[in-house]
């Protein structure tokens, strides 16, 4: 049976920012003011669109904006492999972003969006008040180390499995209703809900030109992101001197408990906890916790204090 790729009608706004080099898209949820007072960025390979669930009920309280990287759903930014070494340049189109708004705001991403918002904060601390990093891709300094070798990143491309993975990643669909089928309970997919995986389909495909769809985040980018690492996230993290909220998966984390404790030394005021019985999808399977910590986030920085006693519950 075909199932409808969204049964659910659009409880968002459509939004989108002009920046240097073109367009970033995003969708809105919340009363709509000049400044959101969060801002979420995606996994790598994802969409705005795929947290709706997790984002949708912050609305109530937030003004809240999920933006579409570089290379990822709507945005129309060119996103050529050529140089693409680093994630510094999503952290400088964040960036501007953020400078259309008047007042800081509370950043809050997954995988790759929550090191982009510690990215973002670590040079621009008057844009942040305050983060929120789920499963952040927060590596040991001897792989970042490595990433800096001459044609690293590239050589990485070919050699690490994830990025190798990607690279062969189906791309080409006959309709959003067959890249619906074929993704349900598969690979990364195994644990979503059904309407999760419909909104990323929503705005994870896009026309081909040829009568079918393909992937807005091209297999080879996504590959390249992976290899993506020639940032500094740990330099980012002492600069950063607001209230930091931080879950980590206990399977299959991309930040390993060692690296989550030196956080938590490094930031004594933190809140860091480990999500048992989550994966690296965490705000997919539990939006229950992800969706308290970015709140924490959000109420901290509008009461303008650090957390200092608890760990997120």
């Amino acid at each position: 049976m075909v199932r409808a790729v969204s049964s659910a009608p659009e409880t968002f706004r459509r939004v989108s920012f002009e920046v240097p080099g073109g367009r970033m898209a995003g969708i809105a949820f919340g009363a709509q003011t000049a400044t959101p007072d969060i801002v979420f960025i995606h996994a790598t390979g994802f969409n705005a669109r795929t947290y709706r669930v997790l984002l949708e009920p912050l609305g109530e309280r937030f003004h809240v904006l999920a933006l579409d990287a570089r290379g990822h759903g709507l945005t129309t930014l060119p996103h050529k492999l050529f140089s693409y070494t680093s994630w510094k340049r999503h952290r400088d189109d964040l960036i501007a972003v953020l400078e259309h708004f008047t007042a800081p705001v509370t950043l809050a991403g997954h995988s790759m969006g929550a090191t982009i918002s510690l990215l973002t904060a670590g040079v621009r601390t008057d844009l942040v008040n305050g983060l929120a990093l789920l499963e952040p891709v927060i590596l040991p300094a001897a792989a970042y180390a490595g990433s800096q070798l001459p044609f690293g990143p590239q050589l990485q491309r070919m050699t690490m499995p994830l990025a190798r993975g990607a690279a062969a990643r189906r791309n080409q669909f006959a309709s959003r209703e067959e890249a619906l089928v074929g993704l349900t309970g598969r690979g990364i997919f195994k644990t979503f809900p059904a309407e999760v995986i419909a909104d990323y389909v929503a705005d994870g495909l896009v026309e081909d030109g040829a009568g079918g769809f393909k992937l807005a985040c091209a297999p080879a980018f996504e590959a390249a992101t992976y290899t993506a690492q020639r940032h500094d996230p740990w330099g980012a993290l002492r600069k950063v001197t607001d209230p930091l909220v931080l879950l980590r998966a206990e399977k299959g984390s991309t930040i390993s408990e060692a690296a989550m404790h030196r956080v938590a030394a490094i930031k004594a005021d933190a809140r860091v906890a480990t999500v048992e019985g989550a994966s690296h999808m965490l705000p997919m399977e539990r939006p229950d916790r992800a969706r308290a910590a970015i709140e924490s986030a959000a109420l901290m920085a509008r009461q303008g204090r650090k957390y200092h006693d608890a760990l997120v519950q």
